[in-house]
């Protein structure tokens, strides 16, 4: 996988790429600069032919002042500790720029056979916060918004092993509603957990459809980190 990997998925207006293919990812890697970042959006546009795509907005500090630039790449393993608001280090290198995964997992202790993978820097920066479109925005956009709380959460296992999925059991207003196989974002894993408390849109026909807004959970953690708060429990 390569810079010029993504030219073909409808976004090639946006796409910045120097040239060189996975030679430029390379050089990006080699001489590039390792700077702090911080991640500010998080862009995720479902493809129904291939994998989901994923972009980060980065806040970096370089040695040339700040800089804020948008790459789009995916992070494997534990995408989940890529946070909106959380840190992690970055190479930068003549306006390029991505996420050096191994490096952030190295710099947090965390045993791993992360690569250096990225698709390309994008010429305009993302707007800050989450775009998710694999949640089902219609829900929330026609659903009564509301508050729940996790009662408890678990991951659903297929063979013994533990899938994105999780079974979570919510209380919302006066009564119980069980997800049996509800898909959490990695940016809001952390939010998973019992006592948390997550907004949720509630079908106006079926009160039992309860679909829990995950980029806005994940945008409210972030706001309370950067106040120095925690979310609600």
């Amino acid at each position: 996988m390569g810079f010029l990997d993504g030219i073909f998925d409808g976004a090639l207006d946006n796409l910045f790429v120097s040239g060189g293919g996975d030679k430029a990812l390379e050089r990006l890697h080699e001489r590039g600069e390792l700077v702090p970042a911080t991640i500010y959006a998080i862009r995720v546009v479902t493809r129904s032919d291939s994998a989901d795509e994923w972009t980060y907005g980065l806040d970096l500090v370089t040695s040339g002042g700040p800089l804020r630039v948008a790459v789009r790449q995916r992070l494997i393993p534990d995408p989940w500790r890529a946070p909106l608001g959380g840190h992690v280090l970055a190479r930068h290198l003549d306006g390029q720029a991505a996420i050096d995964w191994p490096a952030t997992l190295d710099e947090a202790g965390v045993a791993h056979q992360a690569s250096f993978i990225a698709m390309g820097t994008l010429k305009k920066p993302l707007q800050p916060g989450i775009d998710d479109d694999t949640i089902n925005r219609k829900r929330l956009r026609d659903g009564t918004r509301t508050e729940a709380q996790i009662v408890s959460s678990r991951p659903v296992e297929v063979m013994g092993m533990a899938t994105e999925n999780r079974r979570i059991e919510l209380r919302v207003e006066d009564r119980t509603v069980v997800l049996k196989r509800e898909l959490v974002p990695p940016y809001a894993q952390a939010l998973a957990v019992a006592g948390a408390m997550l907004p949720v849109a509630l079908d106006p026909k079926r009160p039992e459809r309860v679909t829990i807004d995950w980029p806005t959970a994940a945008m409210d953690a972030a706001g309370a980190r950067r106040a120095g708060a925690f979310p609600r429990s």
